[in-house]
């Protein structure tokens, strides 16, 4: 195994740039708005949004206004309806999303479903003169603890899209779990369900558990660890190193659907690693309102 100072100057550097991608002026705490389309919507309109939206077979519909200003949509603007393809855009060039601004706002979709199954869709909105400054959301972590660097190993199963309940109620969002991680601590076998989190870069393994220090001490809904697979086939992960536990966006913002951690990965002990609670909280408001 590597030494502790190799292991925490690592950490280190990672821990600056996670900071530094949450806090960016498009990051997660620039969200001012999340807007919901039912998979019937026709010619909605968003406050801070011109235009209108509708949902066609699935696909978010943008139709430019008459007169004034609109969007631009990969550098242009459009004339006339123009699908928003679902991803979060230039911040995190996820999936085949394009680069969508209204002034200097982004905007961005999103698929999710609803608690009968059915599709909905989602429009945000991102202001890079509103993100929250990393000193005054108050984000600090425990020191690096090699105690919580914890052996174990991966089980991998088929890849099954599982539709997880979220902290803006009455929405799902699907999390592809494709595996389990098994660990000791005490003595005592813990088995951790892992998303996949597709990148541009791969598949990421991601955990994400409860702990006896959440609420007090670290994020009360939660915090989520990236794994590390340890071979090509990504067949094979060693170790879950707690040190590397961060809050979810929720912690940050209302504007997200941040899904709730499954019962198999509510831990019975205390995680003193990884981030601890934002000194800045937020009072947790929905934003979908079934029909």
């Amino acid at each position: 195994m590597p030494t502790k100072e190799h292991l925490e100057g690592q950490w280190r550097e990672w821990r600056y740039a996670h900071v530094a991608t949450m806090f960016r002026p498009y990051g997660w705490t620039s969200l001012v708005a999340q807007y919901w389309l039912e998979a019937d919507a026709r010619g909605e309109t968003f406050e801070l949004l011109p235009g209108t939206w509708s949902v066609e077979a699935g696909k978010v519909i943008f139709t430019p206004p008459s007169t004034g200003a609109s969007l631009s949509v990969n550098g242009e603007y459009p004339a006339a309806p123009v699908e928003i393809i679902p991803g979060r855009n230039q911040t995190y060039g996820h999936g085949k999303s394009l680069p969508v601004y209204f002034g200097v706002c982004e905007v961005e979709t999103i698929v999710r479903t609803k608690t009968d199954g059915s599709s909905l869709f989602g429009v945000r909105v991102r202001d890079p003169r509103i993100t929250t400054r990393v000193e005054d959301a108050g984000v600090t972590a425990f020191d690096y603890n090699l105690d919580w660097r914890i052996a174990g190993y991966f089980t991998p199963t088929e890849r099954v899209e599982y539709e997880a309940d979220t902290v803006e109620t009455g929405v799902r969002e699907t999390t592809p779990r494709i595996g389990t991680f098994t660990f000791e601590h005490k003595g005592k076998t813990y088995k951790l369900e892992l998303i996949g989190k597709d990148t541009p870069t791969g598949v990421q393994p991601v955990a994400h558990v409860r702990d006896l220090t959440n609420g007090p001490v670290t994020y009360g809904a939660g915090r989520v660890i990236e794994l590390q697979f340890a071979d090509k086939s990504n067949t094979r992960i060693d170790w879950i190193d707690f040190n590397y536990a961060v809050a979810l966006p929720c912690a940050f913002t209302n504007f997200v659907t941040c899904p709730i951690a499954p019962d198999e990965n509510h831990l019975d002990f205390e995680v003193l690693a990884g981030e601890k609670r934002p000194v800045q909280g937020v009072v947790r408001t929905t934003t979908y309102q079934a029909g």
